[in-house]
């Protein structure tokens, strides 16, 4: 852990005069440092007029200068810590008690130090902690009383939500949603795997794909390339990536895994060392309704990936699976499924050989905040004053954050390659208990300042194709690993050449936009694919709220 806030504070002082230019940093910080000013001065007076008309104006103006040195050197504090406290709503309180006892830590020596000439009373850095609380806190709290106040006149007023889409709401942060123990994993293992190394990450959509680059920027990478068929989502990034890691050398390619040749130019010429595949197709609904495009995006993208880091030497290759392929019973599932098939034949082939590429397949679950979740469909529901619509009132998923994804998927990499993990693996997520969407429905409404039912209502839609009112993950039947979070499951393996001719025959049907060879293929391949029929109380009255 010495090693990760290491590189925060290097990073903090690369990019701290780079992020002077943006306006809104720049405000911040002048803000901050004017308010350990003003608390300074504000704890001088405090002492008494006696005390304070005795302090010379050069002991006033030293005094004034070393404790805004101070304010200054510790700035980066909440900019560091503000992503690690687990508790949203304390967050602010915390932060700024850090920053306050940081700073008063920082002076308390010079209290000793100056001679008595120059000294100011000692009383004087502690009751500075106080003021400069008070202070930091003053713009939070007055923020809120704002907020409340604009919700009150808009109801008294008599503005509905339906017709108020602009309305004033509370933010949303994903992690009030969702508090979960943090990961333990292990940083040393994944940056000797990452360090010094090239990265190609194939899907960067979304927000796992945005907090994986964060991630595995972290730990110091010689080069990173990131591929992604969509030009804004590359060009968003690439901002980000400039603001949070402006030494870092990195590449954009506008790119497809379902295109063979051009994934295997990208890999030819970037010589990755690792390979992190994401991109698929992520809405069981559009999938089910795109039988052709979710062959070729999940299978076939895969198989070209995984076939090119065989082929150009690349070490590892991780990739990102989800619990739907377990039983699937839609499309989607099934798919993934047979992405992992490949790659898992691949590995057992690869483990072969002295120094073959090695095959890392992790399962995840739903990731909270994430475009296939229901968060960011309630957050707009929300905006526009509801309804919300949940399928069904017993629904239930589970769900990750997304940090823990990535965290939980790159210490999944540093198991894959060791020694005693057979080829052929995979590895499980666990999530812990599953959520009741109703209750992360009433909980989303909730946050955002409303009432259930008053201001927001919720109806019920009926499953979805394919949706199931639990998923069926157990992990008895799995084996574990040094991570309490991850295991190592030991589905049945193919034989390479006999998938090779079936993906053949499936990409043709595909290409060929023939439905039915598709699904007959896919019953085939994977027996476990049973294509779902909706229970006969799955279909809700829409108007039932």
């Amino acid at each position: 852990m010495t090693s990760f806030y290491f590189k925060k504070f290097k990073q903090l002082s690369v990019s701290f005069l780079y992020s002077m230019v943006h306006y809104r940093f720049a405000f911040l910080f002048t803000l901050d440092i004017f308010i350990v000013m003003l608390s300074f001065l504000v704890s001088l007076l405090l002492q008494g007029e006696e005390d304070f008309q005795q302090i010379s104006t050069s002991a006033l103006l030293l005094n004034v200068g070393l404790y805004t040195l101070c304010g200054i050197s510790i700035f980066g504090v909440k900019y560091i810590y503000q992503e690690r406290w687990p508790f949203l709503s304390l967050r602010n309180l915390l932060l700024n008690s850090l920053y306050a006892t940081c700073i008063t830590l920082l002076y308390i020596p010079l209290t000793y130090i100056l001679p008595e000439s120059l000294a100011l009373p000692q009383a004087t850095v502690f009751i500075s902690w106080f003021v400069l609380i008070v202070f930091l806190e003053i713009p939070h709290q007055f923020y809120l009383l704002f907020s409340h106040y604009q919700n009150k006149e808009l109801k008294g007023e008599a503005v509905t939500l339906s017709s108020a889409p602009k309305q004033v709401l509370k933010p949303l942060f994903i992690e009030d949603l969702l508090v979960k123990p943090e990961v333990n994993f292990e940083p040393e293992a994944i940056g000797a795997m990452i360090t010094g190394k090239r990265v190609l990450v194939i899907g960067v959509e979304g927000i796992f794909g945005e907090e994986l680059a964060y991630q595995i920027a972290d730990f110091d990478p010689s080069h990173m390339c990131f591929v992604e068929n969509s030009e804004d989502v590359l060009y968003s990034l690439d901002l980000k990536m400039a603001e949070r890691y402006p030494q870092l050398a990195r590449e954009n390619k506008l790119g497809n895994a379902a295109c063979r040749e051009g994934i295997r130019h990208i890999i030819s010429t970037f010589k990755p060392d690792l390979i992190f595949h994401t991109a698929s197709l992520k809405h069981s609904l559009f999938a089910e309704g795109n039988p052709s495009q979710t062959v070729l995006t999940n299978v076939m993208g895969t198989r070209n990936v995984a076939d090119a880091c065989r082929d150009f030497k690349v070490k590892s290759m991780i990739f990102v699976s989800t619990h739907d392929a377990l039983h699937p019973t839609h499309i989607l599932g099934a798919t993934k499924r047979l992405g992992e098939c490949y790659c898992q034949a691949l590995d057992s082939l690869e483990q072969k050989k002295p120094n073959g590429t090695r095959y890392t397949i992790v399962r995840l679950g739903r990731i909270l905040g994430a475009s296939d979740s229901m968060v960011p469909l309630f957050i707009w529901q929300i905006g526009k004053g509801g309804p919300l619509t949940v399928t069904h009132p017993d629904l239930m998923y589970h769900v990750l954050t997304t940090r823990e994804a990535v965290q939980l998927t790159l210490q999944a990499m540093t198991f894959s390659t060791r020694s005693k993990t057979q080829a052929g693996r995979l590895f499980v997520v666990s999530m812990g208990d599953p959520i009741k969407i109703l209750e992360l429905a009433q909980q989303m409404i909730t946050l955002a300042g409303l009432k259930v039912d008053e201001d927001i209502k919720i109806k019920f839609t009926g499953l979805k194709p394919g949706e199931k009112l639990i998923e069926d993950i157990s992990f008895e039947r799995l084996s574990p690993t040094k991570n309490p979070r991850i295991f190592v499951d030991t589905s049945r393996t193919m034989d390479h050449g006999f998938l090779t001719r079936a993906l053949h025959e499936l990409e043709t049907a595909a290409k060929n936009q023939d439905e039915e060879s598709i699904f007959r293929l896919l019953h085939a391949l994977i027996p476990e694919y049973k294509k779902s029929t909706l229970p006969e109380n799955g279909d809700l009255d829409e108007s039932e709220e």
